[in-house]
């Protein structure tokens, strides 16, 4: 009985043991820590008196709103480095600062948050992370006065973009004034720095400038930010026509609602330049009732998926009243864009001579937001130049 009673109590330990040593490995490997390791690079334009802190969901993070925890180390002018250890699986999200929300980390696409987060980290992770520009900088860098929409969306466009509305210097100051409209493509890299891989076209610096000296009549303009699908949208595809259509149905009676704008065609006016030329060219060719004007900087006539060139050579459209503008460079990317906007320039000349058209070469001029910036009080002059001819 005792040798019974001693089987049936060693079959219970044997059991539980099954059941608990199990339960105490995983609990063990899940409390291991595992480290993070964030490294912020961030451009030489921030003071040099600032300290970047991460702000996250975590208590190490500062729970969202203890900037005395998440510090980050500065290992020189432009590097940061922030460590910690959490739990294997721990689900981490957390924002780039420089110790305020009002001083958070800006990423190309106009997206405010940080990339690759939330995650779960299940292992040793190093991130690093190039901010594009921060936000207040951002809204002081611009000369003017400038709304903001973020995350504005299209039901045939998969994307959401923010859009930046800059007010000409007499908006609030004459509030019987109605002004002309000017709807800029890469609208991240219209007014400030707001990408790492490129410039600004100082297009608000610019306008204001000319504005001021009595060159143009007041303008307002409408930056419209690309997207992953820029390639696709600027182009003569089916997502091209989508774009088009939400600025024509969506984005512009929003604009003429909400702002004093001129709705009429005369008044209305489109930019951009590379696969920003080519999609505001077409703006203008598909919509000549909506937009009577396009600068056309640099265009990628040749890069269409749409071949707006031959279909301009085999169109026997009008395009009565209407400006362009277009130009190209003979540097890198503009050497091979050259040809195609030569002969649009010559088809447009032919075949279209009720439109007022300017064309420009700059020798030397490369494909870039430095070039096309130096070049930008042409095309603003040529669409809205006090003695221009209507």
């Amino acid at each position: 009985m005792d040798k019974l009673k001693q089987g049936v109590k060693l079959k219970n330990t044997y059991i539980i043991l099954c059941i608990i040593l199990p339960l105490l490995w995983y609990n063990h490997i899940y409390a291991q820590g595992v480290k993070l390791t964030v490294k912020v690079i961030v451009s030489p334009k921030i003071p040099k008196t600032d300290s970047l802190v991460i702000m996250g969901n975590q208590e190490a993070l500062g729970g969202w709103f203890d900037f005395s925890k998440g510090k980050m180390t500065r290992q020189d002018d432009t590097t940061f480095v922030f460590k910690a250890s959490f739990p294997v699986n721990t689900s981490l999200e957390f924002q780039v600062t420089r110790g305020s929300w009002y001083k958070t980390a800006m990423y190309t696409y106009g997206r405010y948050e940080a990339p690759k987060v939330p995650f779960i980290i299940k292992k040793d992770t190093t991130l690093t992370i190039r901010p594009a520009n921060w936000n207040d900088l951002f809204n002081r860098s611009i000369t003017g006065t400038v709304k903001y929409y973020h995350n504005f969306e299209d039901h045939d466009l998969r994307y959401t973009r923010d859009v930046t509305v800059w007010l000409p210097p007499s908006y609030y100051k004459s509030p019987n004034k109605r002004y002309p409209v000017l709807y800029a493509q890469d609208g991240q890299n219209v007014f400030a720095l707001n990408s790492i891989y490129s410039g600004e076209w100082r297009m608000d610096e610019t306008a204001d400038s000319l504005i001021q000296a009595g060159k143009t009549e007041e303008f307002i303009i409408v930056a419209i930010n690309n997207t992953k699908d820029r390639w696709v949208e600027y182009s003569g595809t089916p997502e091209g026509i989508a774009y088009i259509n939400f600025i024509v149905n969506n984005l512009k009676p929003f604009i003429d609602a909400h702002y004093r704008t001129k709705p009429d065609k005369k008044n209305t006016a489109a930019i951009g330049s590379s696969m920003g030329g080519l999609i505001s060219f077409y703006m203008v060719w598909l919509h000549p009732d909506v937009f009577s004007k396009a600068a056309c900087l640099s265009s990628g006539f040749a890069y269409d998926d749409g071949h707006i060139v031959d279909k301009v050579a085999a169109s026997a459209k009008k395009i009565p009243g209407t400006r362009l503008y277009l130009d190209c460079g003979d540097q890198e990317l503009d050497k091979y864009f050259l040809t195609d906007n030569n002969r649009m320039e010559t088809l447009l000349a032919n075949k279209h001579p009720e439109a007022k058209v300017m064309y420009r070469i700059f020798k030397g001029a490369a494909h870039n937001e430095y070039a096309w910036a130096k070049r930008l009080a042409i095309p603003l002059t040529f669409l809205f130049g006090n003695n221009t001819e209507q």
